[in-house]
């Protein structure tokens, strides 16, 4: 059963056309991999799925209660804000558990000074601190664009396990094919303003893919014999 639904979504940007009458569907428990080349909408479709942008028409449906947590890949920081104020926002005080789960999180990702200004950290680091948050945040859908951007081998290996380990759905964006190949069990692909679905992880996917091509190639030639 579907937690969440993307109904005949469709989304342009000036004269371009991103998505054309996209559907498809969340279930819990998927590991979904976002994959495409660069420009093909992949973000603005996980922007659309958080609610952050609105697709021109179609519809997002969440099942009743269904909580999304979203990383952007440039997350946004209030002025003034330290990590740990910035990573407790939304935790009730008395919600020990909870803080001490945000701050192992924020241990295991090396941001070690809690108490530092977001402002005077990097963007790496920054991007760590959201990481953490989103990570330790109560959701039943996990959305990540890029989140292995600025982290090392430990602290990818450290997400990995995290992710193989994690129960709900998530949604997947990430260049890193190696670590993407090692968390997901269903792949979209974005290709010409639509998104297919495959079962398996990437190299699955490419191994589908690339026969697939290579049939439609060769049923185009031999079209191209015939009217000739």
């Amino acid at each position: 059963m579907n937690i969440l639904n993307i109904e005949h979504v469709s989304k342009v940007f000036g004269e371009k056309t991103i998505f054309d009458d996209v559907s498809f569907g969340i279930q819990e428990g998927d590991k979904i991999g976002i994959i495409g080349i660069n420009g093909t909408g992949k973000t603005t479709l996980l922007r659309m799925i958080a609610g952050v942008e609105e697709p021109d028409s179609g519809q997002i449906i969440k099942q009743n209660g269904i909580r999304l947590a979203y990383l952007s890949q440039h997350p946004s920081f209030p002025e003034g804000a330290t990590v740990l104020s910035y990573a407790f926002d939304g935790i009730a005080e008395n919600d020990w558990a909870l803080k001490s789960e945000v701050k192992s999180a924020l241990n295991k990702l090396g941001i070690t000074d809690h108490d530092m200004k977001m402002e005077h950290l990097s963007g790496g680091q920054k991007k760590k601190v959201a990481l953490a948050k989103t990570l330790t945040s109560s959701f039943e859908i996990l959305l990540l664009d890029e989140p292995t951007n600025y982290l090392d081998a430990e602290h990818i290996d450290w997400l990995k396990r995290y992710l193989q380990n994690y129960e709900n759905a998530f949604v997947l964006i990430s260049h890193d094919i190696p670590f993407l190949n090692d968390v997901i069990n269903i792949v979209y692909h974005v290709e010409n303003q639509n998104l297919t679905r495959y079962s398996g992880d990437y190299y699955q996917f490419q191994e589908v893919y690339e026969m697939k091509k290579s049939q439609l190639e060769a049923a185009y030639e031999r079209q191209q014999k015939d009217i000739a």
